[in-house]
């Protein structure tokens, strides 16, 4: 399937036409748990927050639980954030497969700041106040064939001193890839279109949880260039929605990013957020591999407004049982449509030795392994089919 670019034009003028129309004064409303609001994942930080369509990335949980079906390597993330007044955030993420029925993640966030004075109502220090709120997330994706869905159940947790609180809250996205239109090369599924639906739970302390609506797009143009837009509708109250109609006031909010590599191997991010506290953010990340572990290492500057500019660093492994150059890729999938080829003119067994080839170059090509073990079946119920007809012939 494809997508002519026009629509993608026409789709991105009208998310700029509604940008310049936003009040850049508005807040985002008030909520309970207001902590699951910051951005987990450097790297997306680092692209002013705009992730809801981004693949193959583990952060992916926290904007679209749909992009854990676009993971291809078992994958660990450790996150920090230096926020406002001394106040910090903490994560981490891991993501690993069940055999070909897609990717389970599990990961645990902090929010915490230092302990401070306890005053009675006399004014005499009692003591220190402790402070922090958690939340344990366990998501799932999974790829039919470009099209993922995903999911994740929350449990949160929030202590104020003596005060321990709870709840609970589920994500849920679906993601789409197409192949659109460049004039260079570009990766095979280069346009991705994401929509997610954040924190439906149970209420903390009296409010609402910030439940978010996001609409994402991500176009690669190149290999070394992507481009990605969200839309981010606030959902905490019902009046939130009228007021999306009515002018795109201070419920809704625009992040566009951009990232550009060299080789895969070093970074460049940079982003603008519409209608936030904040406005531009960027970031730096270098990635490397050693024998059969990447390494990346990933750093962001996020302006806050009013407010000291707040910085995060993220360290993540994935896990690659082969490492797959750029001259493998081309030769994987030149064989691909050799394979293609084969099967179109009724040669299974030579579609096979393909596709074999093709994994042989590139073991994460979409869904090679599961092509390889559907021509396998057709071939053997050829087979029964013609020792059937053998032996009907005998009779």
């Amino acid at each position: 399937m494809k997508i002519g670019p026009l629509i993608i034009i026409i789709c991105l003028i009208a998310a700029l036409c509604a940008a310049s129309r936003l009040d850049a004064a508005g807040t985002v409303g008030t909520s309970g748990a207001t902590f699951l609001e910051y951005a987990i994942g450097t790297r997306a930080l680092g692209m002013g927050e705009a992730f809801t369509a981004e693949i193959d990335d583990i952060n992916s949980l926290y904007f679209n639980p749909a992009g854990l079906g676009s993971l291809k390597f078992p994958q660990m993330a450790l996150f920090h954030h230096e926020l406002i007044m001394e106040s910090r955030l903490e994560n981490i993420t891991l993501a690993y497969p069940i055999k070909k029925y897609g990717y389970i993640a599990v990961a645990n966030t902090v929010f915490w700041t230092p302990e401070f004075d306890k005053i009675d109502i006399n004014g005499i220090d009692v003591g220190n106040v402790q402070f922090y709120n958690g939340c344990l997330t366990v998501g799932y994706g999974y790829d039919f064939t470009y099209l993922y869905f995903g999911a994740s159940a929350k449990y949160i947790y929030q202590k104020i001193d003596t005060k321990l609180v709870h709840a609970f809250a589920m994500d849920f996205g679906i993601m789409k890839g197409f192949k659109m239109w460049t004039p260079f090369e570009a990766p095979l599924r280069n346009f991705h279109i994401g929509l997610s639906v954040l924190n439906l739970g149970t209420r903390v302390m009296g409010s609402d949880l910030p439940r978010h609506i996001r609409l994402g797009f991500s176009y690669k143009p190149l290999h070394w260039m992507g481009l990605n837009v969200d839309l981010i509708e606030n959902c905490i109250r019902a009046d939130d929605l009228v007021d999306f109609t009515r002018g795109f006031n201070e419920s809704f909010r625009m992040n566009i990013g951009i990232e550009l590599n060299y080789l895969e191997l070093l970074y460049i991010r940079g982003g603008w957020r519409f209608n936030d506290t904040g406005t531009y953010t960027v970031g730096l990340g270098f990635n490397y591999v050693i024998k059969n572990v990447s390494f990346t290492i990933d750093a962001s500057f996020a302006d806050a407004g009013d407010f000291n500019p707040t910085y995060s660093f993220n360290v993540g492994f994935k896990l690659i049982p082969k490492v797959v150059t750029i001259e493998d890729r081309k030769k994987a999938e030149e064989h691909y449509k050799k394979g293609i080829k084969a099967y179109v003119g009724d040669d299974i067994e030579g579609a096979i030795r393909e596709f074999k080839t093709t994994k042989d170059y590139n073991p994460y090509h979409r869904n090679i392994e599961k092509k390889i073990d559907d021509l396998n079946e057709i071939l053997e119920l050829k087979r029964q089919n013609k020792l059937e007809e053998e032996k009907e012939n005998e009779r």
